[in-house]
């Protein structure tokens, strides 16, 4: 019992020594290589990078401290593409990279080191230290890149550049060296995606949805009637009697289609009638000369009507002529209601500004 008491004193020195070393190396590290994350939107789908940002200091980055080819015994040794914990990419819906499939989820992300060509691997681990655990057989995607010289960067640094409606680079940078992986996505697929997995579906999300189906491939007008039938079974109006119109002059039922734009037409209300139809046949199919038959013919109707002016407006930009763009933006202004009133405003006082500074 004598040395029991020292004894247990020194295992509890070790212990609290070995609690402060490493709160010490955890501290050392973070204000080392502090975390840093960067995300992107591509389309509708979210790129999420989640990474720790080293310094260079001067020293040798690549072909350095980050070896080229480094493999013993047969085994390669990626780089954990950053410090600390693992590197990891998250996609919120399927992608590819460089060309190549990757569902969605959340990846490590590692890179095997060459001095002219780099291979990003997505491990489906992604809640390891660094790369120090990393297998293999874990592997969900391998793909190769070339790295490039690039402006020196001090610290670790990933970038989306390049972006597009459907795709963007995502790129690391450090030191004088800069490699990067196209990502890409499919807007209509991952809309639908989206709207088929909602349990409760609104007469909006079936317009979409039959909208979507032909978008993606024309042959599937049935299966677009369906929805759009969903959609008119929760109540008709102008927009799922339109699409059904449209719908069915596609399969050659043409009677039938002109009876169901007539009945559309009676109960046309609002931006989808007075705004985005007769707008529809301009910017979609390039007939500008109908977009303005209707457009006049709505004015007619009702001079005053605050949509159908803005419409008119809109019109008369894409044909360049100012003068009457603002004419119908003011007209819209003096007449929208209080919502719409601060918008109204804008389009008419921006585009006056244009017309009395020569635009």
């Amino acid at each position: 019992m004598i040395h029991s008491k020292p004894k247990l004193v020194s295992y509890l020195f070790l212990l609290l020594g070995c609690w402060g070393l490493n709160a010490q190396d955890m501290l050392v590290a973070t204000k080392v290589s502090p975390k840093a994350s960067v995300m992107q939107r591509i389309g509708t789908t979210d790129v999420t990078v989640v990474y720790h940002s080293p310094s260079a200091k001067q020293r040798k980055i690549f072909g350095g401290i980050v070896p080229y080819d480094f493999e013993v015994d047969g085994i390669q040794y990626p780089w954990r593409a950053g410090s600390n914990q693992n590197t990891t990419i998250e996609f919120t819906h399927d992608v590819r990279v460089q060309g190549k499939f990757i569902a969605k989820g959340t990846y490590g992300l590692h890179i095997y080191v060459k001095e002219k060509e780099w291979t990003f691997i997505f491990s489906k681990t992604s809640d390891s230290w660094g790369s120090f655990s990393y297998n293999k057989e874990d592997d969900a995607l391998r793909v190769k890149a070339i790295p490039e010289k690039g402006p020196y960067q001090e610290w670790l640094n990933y970038e989306f550049v390049t972006r597009k409606p459907e795709s963007a680079r995502l790129e690391l940078q450090w030191s004088n060296v800069k490699c990067g992986i196209e990502i890409e996505v499919d807007v209509t697929t991952n809309v639908l995606v989206d709207l088929k997995s909602k349990e409760e579906k609104s007469s909006d999300d079936y317009i979409k949805l039959a909208q979507l189906t032909v978008a993606q491939n024309e042959d599937n007008i049935d299966e677009a009637l369906k929805y759009v039938d969903k959609s008119i079974a929760i109540g008709k109006e102008f927009r799922n009697l339109m699409l059904k119109s449209d719908l069915l002059a596609k399969k050659g039922m043409n009677s039938a289609s002109i009876k169901l734009k007539e009945e559309a037409l009676t109960m046309g209300e609002g931006f989808p009638y007075f705004y985005y139809y007769p707008l529809s046949f301009m910017l979609l199919e390039g007939d500008s000369d109908k977009t303005l038959v209707l457009l006049t013919e709505m004015l007619a109707t009702d001079s005053n009507n605050y949509i159908t002016n803005l419409a008119m407006g809109e019109y008369y930009i894409k044909q360049n002529n100012q003068e009457k763009a603002t004419f119908h933006f003011k007209k819209a202004y003096e007449n929208a209601g209080e919502r719409s009133k601060p918008y109204a405003r804008y389009m008419y006082l921006s585009n006056k500004h244009i017309l009395e500074n020569g635009g």
